[in-house]
C-alpha cells in the first residue's frame, strides 16, 4: 500500500514539527530531575489527570457510561472505580513522589 502524498507530507510535517517543538520546550531543562519532576511546578490535579489520560483509553472513558446507561450498570463499576483509584493515587502516592526524589514519567 502506498501512502498518497499529502499523507506523507502531514506526516513529516507532524514529526519536524513535534521534534523542534520538544527541543523548544527541552531548552530549559538543566538536568534529568527537571525533566521528571517539571521544577515541582505541576499542581496535583494536573498530575492526577495525566495519570488517569496514561492508563484510560477515551473508549473506555467515554464509552462506559454509555454502555451503562443503554444496558446495566455493571460497567459502569470499571469507571468509578477509576475515580476511586484516582483520589487514592493523588493523596496517597503523589505526594509521596514529591517528598522523595523519585524520578519517574509518571
Amino acid at each position: 500500500m502506498k501512502l498518497p502524498l499529502s499523507a506523507v507530507v502531514v506526516l513529516v510535517s507532524y514529526v519536524v514539527a513535534i521534534t523542534a517543538f520538544g527541543t523548544w520546550l527541552g531548552r530549559r531543562g538543566r538536568s534529568v530531575r527537571d525533566y521528571f519532576l517539571a521544577a515541582r511546578s505541576v499542581p496535583w490535579w494536573a498530575i492526577a489527570t495525566c495519570i488517569v489520560a496514561t492508563e484510560t483509553s477515551t473508549l473506555t472513558f467515554i464509552g462506559a457510561p454509555g454502555t451503562a446507561y443503554k444496558t446495566d450498570w455493571t460497567f459502569l463499576q470499571l469507571v468509578l472505580g477509576y475515580i476511586v483509584g484516582r483520589i487514592v493515587i493523588a493523596f496517597l502516592f503523589i505526594p509521596a513522589y514529591f517528598r522523595g526524589e523519585i524520578y519517574t514519567s509518571y
